[in-house]
């Protein structure tokens, strides 16, 4: 026989417990393939000398994104709202980041010359000026989107800002391939973004506990 004492609390873990059980989030993942069919790269001259000393160089390559669109009441908000675009041996490190809206990128200067970083973008336009090595300046994003990011002293560098509504995002690996793993289940918006190639759009249904597969074509 379990005397009182004992099982009052044995009642409180129950009722504790059971909620977390009863309320799990149904997920699932999406896993796919971006095929891409680029064009040749294209080389630009330095308006300035730096880096390369005005020589021709080749416009600097961005990995493809995969986001889904849209805002997604029952994920799990992002963890980061900042990340760093360094300016570093006449190109943007990385080409490419992820963050969401209302978060930060700073862009340092690490070359031993200007650079000058600015976008014309819907989501989000600023021009930074030029500064020096050892000086950063910082961007807030505010809209959901795709921003542009360009060097006026160089024109082949370029990056890209992704901000998105939810956490469920990733670049492209090399051989083309992507994942999504905890997806809420439903029906979403699927978006693969290239730089020279623009963006395919899929809808994608996802299952609790299954897979979905998506591969898309960019030309």
């Amino acid at each position: 026989m379990i005397r009182p004492a004992i099982l009052l609390p044995l009642l409180l873990a129950v009722l504790v417990a059971a909620p977390a059980g009863v309320h799990a989030q149904a997920v699932g993942r999406i896993e796919g393939r971006v095929q891409l069919r680029e064009r040749p790269a294209r080389r630009t001259p330095n308006r300035y000398p730096g880096g390369a000393g005005g020589a021709a160089r080749p416009v600097q390559t961005i990995p493809t994104v995969v986001y889904l669109e849209g805002a997604i009441p029952s994920a799990v908000p992002a963890g980061a709202r900042s990340a760093t675009i360094a300016q570093r041996d006449t190109a943007f490190a990385p080409g490419a980041v992820v963050i969401p809206v209302g978060g930060s990128v700073v862009f340092p200067n690490e070359d031993p010359f200007f650079h000058n970083v600015f976008s014309y973008s819907t989501a989000e336009r600023f021009d930074l000026g030029r500064y020096p090595r050892g000086e950063s300046k910082t961007v807030e994003f505010d809209q959901p989107g795709v921003v542009r990011v360009y060097c006026e002293v160089h024109e082949s560098m370029r990056a890209a800002v992704v901000v998105t509504e939810n956490p469920f995002h990733t670049i492209v690996a090399d051989d083309g391939t992507f994942t999504l793993t905890g997806v809420p289940a439903g029906v979403h918006q699927l978006v693969v973004w290239h730089v020279d190639l623009g963006e395919a759009r899929a809808e994608v249904r996802v299952t609790a506990g299954a897979t979905a597969r998506v591969d898309l074509t960019l030309e």
